[in-house]
């Protein structure tokens, strides 16, 4: 049975119910509950899918701000930006409905069906708006990644490979992980707390991206004693652009007619492999690269998927029990090394590890 309950933390309420209960996408779980008839349930998982949507949504709007910005900072001007944005959804018209809609329109719309699921009615007028709310969201949300990833691609082929790194730390990434994640700082929390909430947050995060082969949010773990983990076959975001949307009728992004390219080389900020698409490289920067350089271990060992494909676009995220568990090759494959179990971890302590590069 799963509950709402509020967090001290995030100051707002979340799922609770252990990660079995969590591996259930929020549209699927909302399906059960109207079947079920509990209108207090109902109200309140409705308001934890809005929560979930809405999130991701700001994110966006601030990537896409970030990203113009730093464009503007290496010296395009206002016109030309908005040509390459044009130029991306001209080539993504054919696959996205929604691509110039107005997006604040969108989001209206999904509102108005999250309050018509919300409101009394017959449960078939509620599932009506569910899918409604899902769709929407879905054609909302695969849209603006995938603009997202022309623009991640015009910075690679204008400046280089390297350049995403710069993009992403100094402006669209930087300050969320100074203000967000040290919260998952060893220096400012108990570990415990901490690898909790990173779990708890890769679980929310991926019913907002709608994960998951029926892309509902449903999500695969395993627990172990050292760690958790979770995958998606694809996660919603890059994954998804690296094996394409069959619903849609898209092609992975790499391909043609659309083109975008994946990091043809091997780099920190892509695990050192090759065929990472510059969505994917941000969890590898805001994941392991950053938290290793500031606390001293990565907050969650990610392994993405490559383009071309040679089997699913799987990835997955772990979270150990005890960082001082996490493997070497974690550290390595990101061009850091394992700090010393006698050195202290976390940022107090940045100064007695030194600099992990290798």
């Amino acid at each position: 049975m799963t509950e709402l309950v509020h967090h001290p933390i995030l100051d707002r309420m979340i799922r609770d119910g252990g990660w079995q209960s969590l591996s259930e996408g929020t549209v699927p779980l909302l399906r059960r509950l109207i079947a079920e008839g509990d209108e207090a349930a109902i109200a309140a998982h409705t308001g934890m899918l809005r929560t979930e949507m809405r999130v991701i949504y700001d994110i966006y709007a601030q990537w896409f701000f970030d990203i113009k910005r730093y464009l503007g900072d290496q010296g395009q001007t206002d016109g030309d930006i908005d040509a390459t944005h044009a130029d991306i959804r001209e080539r993504l018209a054919p696959y996205h409905r929604l691509v110039n809609s107005d997006r604040a329109a969108v989001w209206s719309d999904i509102e108005a069906n999250v309050q018509a699921i919300a409101v009394s009615g017959s449960s078939q007028q509620r599932l009506d708006a569910l899918d409604r709310t899902h769709e929407l969201w879905r054609r909302l949300h695969d849209c603006e990644v995938d603009q997202l990833a022309g623009l991640f691609s015009h910075i690679v082929t204008t400046f280089g490979e390297i350049a995403l790194r710069e993009m992403y730390e100094g402006w669209v990434i930087g300050d969320w992980f100074t203000k967000r994640y040290r919260r998952f700082d060893v220096s400012e929390m108990d570990w415990k707390d901490a690898s909790w909430l990173l779990t708890y947050l890769g679980f929310e995060g991926h019913h907002g991206h709608l994960s998951g082969t029926a892309r509902d949010g449903s999500i695969d773990w395993l627990e172990t004693d050292e760690a958790v983990t979770i995958s998606f076959a694809p996660c919603g975001s890059g994954g998804r652009s690296v094996e394409g949307e069959s619903r849609d009728a898209l092609p992975a992004l790499m391909q043609e007619p659309i083109g975008f390219p994946v990091l043809a080389e091997a780099h920190d900020f892509t695990w050192n492999k090759q065929g990472v698409c510059g969505y994917c490289a941000h969890c590898c920067i805001l994941h392991e690269t950053l938290p290793i350089a500031k606390f001293g271990y990565p907050v969650r060992v990610t392994e993405p998927p490559t383009f071309p494909l040679t089997g699913e676009s799987r990835c997955s995220w772990t979270v150990y029990k005890d960082p001082r568990n996490i493997p070497e090759e974690a550290y390595r494959r990101v061009g850091a090394r394992k700090p010393d179990a006698s050195v202290p971890l976390g940022s107090a302590h940045a100064a007695e590890r030194g600099d992990l590069h290798l």
